[in-house]
C-alpha cells in the first residue's frame, strides 16, 4: 500500500487534505486505542500507525513528496531516504533534474504550464522532454501527475 492509499488521499491532495486524512487515520489506529488489547494487536496497530505517520511526514514536505513521487513512479511504495535522487539543476525546471540540454527547454515550459494549471501544455512539453530523457523518473512522475489531473477534469 502506498502512502496515498494508506491515508486514503489522492496524489493531487493538498497539504490540508493530507492533514485531515491523517487525523482520521490517527483516530482509528493510534496505539492508545489498543491499550487493553492483546499484545499482538497492540503491536500491529503500532506498526500501522508508524507507517501512517511516515506517510504523513513525507506527504507534508514538498521536497520529500517530490522525491517519493519519483520513487513511486518506479514502483516503490515507501520513501527510500538512502536512494540518491537528483535535485533540480537549472532555473525554471521546477525541481526536475534534467541532464540533456535538449530536454531542458521543454521541462521549463512544462513547469510554467504546471504552475498555471495548463495541464495539456504541461503534458505536451513533458512528453517532448521525455523524448530526450526517456528514463528520467522525475519527468515520468510529473507526467503521471499531469495526466491524472487531466482525467479529473
Amino acid at each position: 500500500m502506498d502512502y496515498y492509499d494508506l491515508l486514503q488521499v489522492e496524489p493531487t491532495s493538498t497539504i490540508d487534505d493530507v492533514r485531515r486524512a491523517f487525523h482520521a487515520f490517527a483516530a482509528k489506529y493510534h496505539p492508545d486505542r489498543f491499550a487493553g488489547a492483546p499484545p499482538e494487536k497492540q503491536e500491529r496497530a503500532a506498526q500501522i500507525y508508524r507507517r501512517g505517520a511516515e506517510a504523513y511526514r513525507v506527504l507534508l514536505d514538498p521536497e520529500q513528496r517530490r522525491i517519493y513521487e519519483a520513487q513511486r513512479a518506479r514502483g516503490k511504495l515507501r520513501l527510500d531516504p538512502e536512494e540518491k535522487t537528483d535535485r533540480g539543476n537549472g532555473p525554471g525546471t521546477g525541481g526536475l533534474a534534467i541532464r540533456s540540454p535538449r530536454a531542458r527547454p521543454f521541462a521549463q515550459k512544462a513547469t510554467e504550464a504546471f504552475k498555471k494549471g495548463d495541464w495539456a501544455t504541461a503534458r505536451l512539453n513533458l512528453k517532448l522532454a521525455m523524448q530526450h530523457e526517456p528514463e528520467n523518473a522525475l519527468l515520468q512522475a510529473r507526467l503521471a501527475e499531469v495526466e491524472q489531473r487531466l482525467r479529473a477534469r
